[in-house]
């Protein structure tokens, strides 16, 4: 099979690969979301394998009947890994009878927010100026993201189960 079509598998991740990989991926070993800095082993999260090559993951943190997106990350070019990762959550969601799925993007992500709005997520918020505030706890936070876009928003998208 081409790296384009291999079969994507869905497995869970162990917590010590789980943590290794996201202190690569974070800098400074935290992430601001949910109102709070969280650290590895504050997630859970599955991995997009294909002939055993890991090419994504997804991370989450379950808050009551609320599944919190923390990321959802393709390390490669393979298709469908963001999708099955993003279905991966949902079906675990479903069996952990949670009734809501809420990711957020920052202003400059654009295909991050497409990518949401086209699996059904829909827009529930904007928290203006939230990454000004959070660098005055985290100065390393960039100024501009993607496409040179100038990080300061972050919308708030949630899928109804």
């Amino acid at each position: 099979m081409s790296e384009e079509t291999a079969a994507i598998e869905i497995r869970p991740m162990t917590r010590e690969r789980l943590s290794e990989l996201l202190i690569m991926r974070w800098p400074g070993q935290s992430m601001f979301r949910c109102g709070r800095f969280l650290t590895p082993e504050d997630v859970e999260g599955v991995g997009a394998f294909a002939e055993d090559r890991l090419h994504g993951m997804a991370t989450w943190m379950m808050s009551g009947r609320i599944m919190h997106v923390i990321a959802v990350n393709a390390f490669t070019e393979l298709r469908g890994v963001g999708v099955a990762l993003v279905d991966a959550m949902v079906e675990h969601a479903r069996g952990a009878q949670v009734a809501l799925l809420r990711a957020t993007v920052s202003n400059d992500n654009v295909l991050a927010l497409r990518f949401y709005q086209k699996r059904g997520f829909r827009v529930t918020g904007l928290n203006r100026g939230i990454f000004d505030a959070m660098r005055q706890a985290k100065p390393s936070i960039p100024l501009v993201g993607f496409d040179g876009i100038p990080m300061h928003d972050e919308f708030e998208l949630e899928l109804s189960l």
